[in-house]
Parts: C-alpha cells; structure tokens; sequence
C-alpha cells in the first residue's frame, strides 16, 4: 500500500512535469489577422511585425494607421490593394515603396512632394482626395498611371490638364468650372468625373460628348462622364450630350437629355 502511494505520487509529479513541458501557451504568440486587425484599429498604431505578417494580404484596409515608418511601407509595399487613408503625411522613402501596389488609397495626404508624385505616379489606381492643389510637374508625373482621384483639387491650368489626359479614368469632382481649352484637352480620357461644374458652355458640352463614345475597346465599365452638379443646361447643350454613353447627370438634367435620345 505504501509502495502504490509512493507510485501515485511519482505519477502526480511526473504529471505537473509534463505539462509544463507541453506546447507554450498560444495566447502569447503572434496574433491571428482577425485580433491583429482589431488591435490596429483600436490604437491606430501598426508594429514592424505586424506589416511584416500582413506583407501578403492581397486587399488590406490600414485606414486607422496615422503613421509608419519605412520599415513598415517596404513590407506593405507587396500588398496588391491598399488604403492608408489615416496617413496625413509620408516621406520620400515610403512613397517609393508605397509605389509599388497596384490599388492606394492616401485621402488623408495634404500635400505632396515632386519626388513623391514621380514614385505614385505609376501606381495603376490611385486616390489623392486631400490635395487640394498640386503642381505641374506632379501633374505630368501622376498622368502616368490608369485611374487617379483628385476630387480635393479646386483649380486646374492647362497644362495640368495635358499632363493628366495621359490617364483613363480621372475624376476632379471638386472643380466648380473648366475652360473650354481643359474641357478639350480632357475629352480623350473614358472616365471623366466633373461633379462639381454647374453649368457648361456650347462649346465645353461638344468636347465632353467625345469622353467614352470612341472605338475603344477598353472595359464598359469604366467608360462614364460625371457631370453630377450641372443644375441647367440649354436644349443645344442636351442635343449634344445625348450621344454620349453612359452619362451620370441630375434626374433633371437627364430627362431633357433624353428628349434627343428618341429623335
């Protein structure tokens, strides 16, 4: 009996050996994405780790990150889609490496640099909503790429125009007006988002209507000329426009268009 306590207690032993011996515990190791996403977004701050472990997400969403470092913009530079909307400002360093994703969102940036502008520039889709001016050679760098959103841009000069023609897909929503040079220029492009003009001229209506009714055959779906915040427009201007495709224009405005659709 004294033998089988004795064994029992070596086997109790062995027992607490053993596990602490076992598998370190799984709640100190590196976070799994869907906590790691949480903690990013609850203290707007993001490890060098933590980049490294999200470097192959395809489509990631950062947009609670208010600052990274270049450690940090070189591991998400392999990310395919990426939204740094929380960024208000980045070095020279991360927009080289940021400028290698394919899809970047970075509304949160006010200002930009001429070299920062050359290392976007060739990004295929690219959202600078915060600038609300930019120069002419960063208009001739940021024409190199495919879609470019500038909706916080107020004014616009010629030359900037022919820089940005160079694109598919550009929207200016934040303009108020064009001259009928830009309005030119700018009718080359497939997309064409002109939300904020509220009127047009003869003249401007006869360019625009060239925005997506050529042979291209570039996708459908990124054929369209936004012209949202037009409040009036004269049964010339109507007649013109109602040859252009896909159109996105004031209820208003669409129904005197299509009057001339049907003759």
């Amino acid at each position: 009996e004294t033998m089988n306590k004795g064994l029992a207690a070596i086997t109790i032993c062995l027992l607490f050996f053993f596990a602490g011996c076992s598998e370190p515990n799984t709640s100190s190791s590196i976070a799994t994405p869907p906590s790691m996403f949480e903690e990013i977004h609850t203290t707007g701050k993001l490890t060098d780790e933590q980049a490294e472990a999200l470097s192959s997400e395809q489509d990631l969403d950062l947009n609670s990150v208010t600052s990274i470092t270049d450690a940090q913009a070189e591991s998400l530079s392999n990310v395919e889609n990426l939204r740094l909307n929380g960024l208000t400002s980045i070095n020279d360093s991360q927009a080289n490496s940021l400028g290698k994703v394919k899809l970047l969102e970075l509304n949160g940036l006010t200002s930009l640099t001429d070299a920062q502008a050359e290392s976007l520039g060739a990004i295929d889709d690219l959202q600078l909503n915060g600038l609300t001016s930019i120069s002419e050679s960063q208009a001739k760098s940021l024409g190199r790429g495919f879609l470019l959103d500038l909706n916080g841009i107020t004014s616009l000069t010629d030359t900037q125009a022919e820089s940005l023609s160079q694109l598919k897909v550009l929207r200016l929503n934040g303009l108020s007006s064009i001259t009928d040079a830009q309005a030119e220029i700018l009718s080359n492009l497939n997309w064409l988002g002109l939300g904020g003009v509220t009127s047009i001229t003869d003249a401007q209506a006869k360019s625009l209507s060239k925005i997506n009714n050529s042979d291209d055959d570039g996708p459908t779906d990124l054929k369209l000329l936004e012209l949202t915040g037009l409040t009036s427009i004269t049964d010339t201007q109507a007649e013109i426009l109602s040859v252009v495709g896909p159109l996105s224009v004031p209820e208003s405005i669409r129904s005197r268009i299509n009057k001339f659709k049907s003759k």
